[in-house]
């Protein structure tokens, strides 16, 4: 499975309106929890550790870019949730970021967990790439991009 398999135009939030990175981490797994149907307590378990993930070191990376990551118990299938926000915000690496990948997976599958983060990597490795992802105006022009 790559990441083309799990990106869904329903899980993409294109503007975040979060300022801090606990509301943007907040608001990418309101998203999940929603399109998932999951209880608020399974919500919050997600949210806690997404935070304890990032509290070991943030996962901002050059050029706006934010990976925040965690496997857990439960995750039947990975799943990327995708959010840009018009203000960058301090996620805590050495530039502020505007573009988010929020990856989910079970605690059963490593090396496909790995290999769903290089892709994101790779993908923002492009200049072009990364400023049509800002540059877009709506989740269905972000959704464009992976698909065309």
């Amino acid at each position: 499975m790559g990441l083309l398999d799990i990106i869904e135009k329903e899980l993409i939030i294109v503007p975040l309106t979060a300022t801090d990175r606990n509301g943007i981490i907040e608001s990418l797994v309101d998203r999940y929890a929603s399109s998932r149907n999951l209880s608020d307590d399974r919500r919050r378990e997600i949210v806690a550790a997404v935070l304890e993930r990032e509290s070991m070191g943030s996962t901002a990376m050059e050029r706006g870019i934010a990976i925040p990551h965690v496997k857990l118990a439960g995750i039947e299938s990975p799943s990327v949730v995708i959010g840009v926000s018009r203000l960058p915000v301090d996620f805590g690496g050495a530039e502020k970021s505007s573009i988010f990948f929020l990856v989910l997976a079970g605690d059963d599958n490593p090396s496909e967990f790995i290999q769903i983060l290089a892709s994101i990597t790779r993908l923002c490795s492009s200049d072009m790439m990364v400023r049509m992802i800002k540059n877009a105006r709506n989740a269905d022009e972000v959704h464009q991009l992976f698909f065309d």
